[in-house]
């Protein structure tokens, strides 16, 4: 009896360490795509009504009122 309980907290206490450490790794991920989405994302009104001014958020265009586009969809 005593092996089987020492067994199954070996296998637990295994498995949750795994876990862990398989989890930390997917938050890092997502941090460094999500600094590099922002770093490249640069938004452009698509008739271009301000020449190439380029801004860093999601919105509409001052001039036109057009939704502003990703500058890397344009290309």
């Amino acid at each position: 009896m005593k092996k089987i309980i020492i067994a199954l907290t070996l296998v637990l206490s295994v498995n949750m360490i795994f876990i862990a450490c398989k989890s930390e790794k997917k938050e890092d991920k997502k941090e460094q795509i999500s600094t590099e989405e922002n770093e490249i994302a640069k938004y452009q009104c698509p008739m271009k009504c301000e020449g190439e001014k380029t801004y860093d958020k999601k919105g509409k265009c001052a001039v036109c009122e057009m939704k502003l586009v990703k500058t890397t969809d344009l290309e």
